[in-house]
């Protein structure tokens, strides 16, 4: 008969993770746990979430979901970090606790992103990407861009007229 507890915790990861094609895999053994309370609050704060269970109960939600590939990943302390809608502030959250911590803990595992399986080396690439928001911003500013460099073409020659007709009404006066 299997442990009831587990058998919560399988039903709470499946219900976190749901359809998520996205989380990374962090090492945070060393972490006291005022510092790991700490970073959990960070990352909530920043739109993701920290969940910790046993290795195989993760392995067996994932591998209930057709995710594969994790079980050389899931050995020792493991923490599973959940992102919403943006991606990189939870893992901006994280990287710059790693880098503040003087074992610069916690250390990337790798994760999958979108369906792709990433190395130990994502959360630091993420980490340097422009947020959703500033992304945005940049390719609203792209499209708008031919729209203003148009309208200043078309604006050019009525705007040159009024400045002959202005001086010419100048130039009139003075006479």
């Amino acid at each position: 008969m299997a442990n009831p507890r587990n058998e919560a915790t399988v039903a709470t990861l499946r219900e976190q993770l749901g359809d998520a094609s996205t989380f990374f895999l962090v090492d945070y053994q060393g972490l006291s746990a005022g510092e790991f309370g700490s970073l959990r609050a960070k990352v909530r704060a920043a739109g993701g979430r920290i969940l910790v269970a046993k290795n195989t109960l993760i392995n067996v939600v994932l591998k209930e979901q057709g995710v594969e590939g994790f079980e050389d990943t899931l050995q020792g302390p493991t923490a599973l970090v959940l992102v919403g809608d943006e991606l990189v502030a939870p893992i901006k959250a994280i990287t710059d606790f790693s880098k503040d911590h003087p074992k610069e803990l916690p250390v990337s595992k790798g994760g999958r992103l979108e369906g792709s399986v990433l190395g130990e080396d994502a959360l630091t690439r993420i980490s340097k990407l422009p947020s959703k928001q500033q992304l945005q911003s940049q390719l609203v500013g792209l499209l708008i861009a031919p729209m203003q460099q148009l309208v200043g073409v078309l604006g050019a020659p009525p705007q040159k007229l009024v400045t002959v007709m202005n001086n010419y009404a100048d130039k009139q006066k003075e006479e």
